[in-house]
């Protein structure tokens, strides 16, 4: 027998943590790919852990239960691992225009416009179904990439359980997400935290630091962090001030054209 659905709280990237908050805007996890979140589980990352490429630690308060150091990479580590990143994002942004628009960018008016979604079901526009794709190659690039960089020290769209006011920080599992959508306890799947790469000293738990792929519609627009909104459980915060009081570590936005954004 199944668990009651309050012993297996969760949450699926389809949450409005990750939604879309601009018309023509293409963020990394947007509404219009996360409506169903069965179809939106990713493995939690790698096992084997490889010592080479040693990340400096620098003391700071965190808002974790007990004293918590603030776990920084150092700097050559940083630099190839954001190398790779930025080079998914283009790679992503580059071969989803190709196949869907002969490899030219989108106009605004075409971003807005609405399509049919196969994996929703549902009519979405089309900011957000090519978000969705770019945001799928990306990862798959990321983790490619990073498996010869640092295998075992990254985790992809890793799930996490954060109470704001104890502090504590958990992982969710992928089978949890998937046993309360069986038993139809989708709205349990609220609150829980989806970066899409954190490296990590080889225990998820410990970030180094934090990314998240952003994909605007136009690459003339900076896609920002998303606000949460009004009854939301981190009202008044942003992404990035939720994910770095969890995690520990700086985060940090990937964007095509524009790079390595705070």
């Amino acid at each position: 027998m199944l668990a009651p659905c309050m012993l297996l709280m969760a949450a699926c990237s389809g949450t409005p943590d990750r939604g879309l908050t601009a018309g023509y805007r293409l963020d990394s996890a947007t509404q219009g790919c996360r409506q169903r979140p069965d179809v939106c589980v990713r493995g939690a990352g790698e096992e084997a852990l490889l010592p080479t490429l040693r990340p400096a630690e620098a003391v700071a308060s965190a808002v974790r239960t007990g004293a918590v150091v603030l776990r920084v990479l150092e700097a050559t580590t940083r630099a190839v691992l954001e190398r790779e990143l930025k080079a998914c994002a283009e790679h992503a942004r580059s071969q989803v225009l190709v196949d869907h628009l002969g490899g030219r960018s989108p106009t605004r008016k075409e971003c807005n416009e609405e399509v049919d979604d196969a994996k929703s079901g549902r009519r979405i526009t089309l900011a957000m179904q090519l978000g969705c794709v770019m945001h799928e190659v990306a990862l798959a690039c990321v983790r490619e990439a990073l498996d010869e960089q640092i295998p075992g020290r990254f985790s992809l769209e890793q799930r996490y359980r954060f109470d704001p006011k104890s502090g504590a920080l958990k992982l969710v599992s992928n089978e949890d997400v998937r046993s309360l959508l069986r038993m139809g306890c989708s709205d349990e799947l609220t609150g829980t935290l989806v970066p899409d790469v954190v490296i990590h000293s080889g225990d998820p738990l410990e970030a180094e630091a934090i990314y998240d792929f952003k994909f605007p519609c136009m690459t003339i627009d900076a896609t920002d962090w998303r606000q949460y909104p009004l009854g939301h459980p981190y009202a008044g915060n942003s992404q990035k001030q939720v994910y770095e009081n969890a995690l520990g570590a700086e985060a940090l936005r990937v964007l095509p054209r524009w790079g390595i954004l705070p």
